[in-house]
């Protein structure tokens, strides 16, 4: 597949290096998609894979691209190279006859029409408004392409930055299945944020309106912490099948604190956890303390003489959907667990009150059983 061969999909992930001498003449508007190149596809290609290799060298981090004083030091030397990228896209989509390897090939354009327009490239920015004004497949990555090129020119104004990912939450509603849009949500958080707390509010925007799993799993990397702190405080219950094939509910444990472990028998750090938490059952059972384990394995079998061996007395959630292929259990991807173990604490009356158990455990403990 060309397309495969070419995608330099946000290249701002893998581009950039030290400044390399590139010969800066007048720079022409960026060129539209026009009939078939007269030039053999291999040659475009070869062409494609040269400007790439100077592109690596020629930016030092995937963030340079929002350094303000990047952009004006270096922005002369790596504009042609952009420019000569887009252009050599443009060149090999216009000789496509497949309608999707066409679009791949022009959405791809358009990140670098975005990178571009963040530099200052006469016409860039009037090219991608052009393309996000026509309404057809390219729009969408067209409108993406221009809303990182204002983000990234606005990385040190945090209300700018508010702005613009306010307007960009209505694209996200309009289109929560679209990898083009959780591309560029991940962007945004990864690569020029005016702070910290503004890219967790772009993965709470992942989170929220993007409905796939690349987008949740992309979160997750992004602020592990994230979807956990918006339970904090409010009812959390775990249920569901236990290895013996029974349901539980810890809303049945009213009255107690409870500890919801997610491991799993593979995992070398939650095996290393159990003769210290079985301490805090010893320690802490009857005083109201209770244990759920939400198992991350693929089998009952696997599990079951685990426990025994180990003499964990407490219950243990597993779903059959879990399998070899998806050992995760269903509670961990809905709480935004990313790795075990893990533990949440919940309080008396039913509220997740932390999601950092590992830490001071039995201090957390006691505070919550004194309540």
């Amino acid at each position: 597949m060309i397309r495969n061969q070419t995608s330099l999909a946000f290249a701002l992930f893998c581009v950039f290096a030290a400044t390399i001498s590139v010969g800066h003449a007048a720079e022409p508007a960026a060129k539209d998609i026009a009939g078939p190149s007269s030039r053999d596809e291999k040659a475009i290609l070869a062409d494609l894979r040269a400007t790439k290799e100077k592109l690596d060298s020629a930016m030092p981090t995937a963030s340079a691209i929002a350094d303000p004083d990047f952009r004006k030091q270096d922005g002369p030397t790596v504009r042609p190279i952009l420019q000569q990228s887009a252009d050599l896209l443009a060149e090999l989509a216009a000789a496509q006859k497949d309608k999707a390897e066409r679009q791949g090939l022009e959405d791809d354009r358009c990140q670098y029409l975005g990178m571009l327009a963040a530099l200052d490239y006469d016409g860039a920015e009037a090219a991608l408004a052009k393309i996000a004004a026509g309404g057809d497949d390219g729009a969408l990555a067209a409108k993406s392409a221009l809303v990182l090129s204002r983000w990234w020119r606005a990385s040190k104004d945090a209300a700018a930055q508010q702005k613009i990912l306010a307007e960009y939450v209505a694209v996200a509603k309009a289109n929560p299945t679209s990898d083009k849009v959780v591309l560029t949500l991940a962007v945004m958080a990864g690569v020029g944020p005016a702070s910290d707390e503004m890219a967790f509010k772009v993965c709470d925007v992942l989170r929220k309106e993007m409905t796939s799993d690349k987008a949740k799993k992309i979160a997750a990397a992004l602020d592990p912490g994230g979807a956990q702190r918006e339970l904090l405080g409010k009812p959390l219950v775990a249920a569901g099948r236990t290895i013996d094939g029974k349901t539980l509910s810890t809303a049945d444990w009213k009255g107690k604190v409870v500890l919801i472990d997610f491991w799993a028998t593979w995992c070398g750090p939650c095996n290393a956890e159990i003769p210290r938490v079985k301490d805090l059952y010893k320690t802490y059972h009857a005083k109201g303390f209770e244990i759920v384990g939400v198992d991350c394995d693929s089998s009952d079998d696997t599990v079951d003489p685990f426990i025994k061996k180990k003499e964990m007395p407490w219950p243990q959630l597993r779903e059959e959907s879990q399998t070899d292929s998806e050992t995760w259990h269903p509670l961990a991807k809905q709480w935004g667990v990313a790795g075990i173990p893990t533990m949440f604490l919940v309080d008396k009356k039913g509220l997740l009150r932390f999601v950092d158990a590992r830490e001071d455990t039995a201090a957390k403990i006691e505070s919550l059983l004194g309540e």
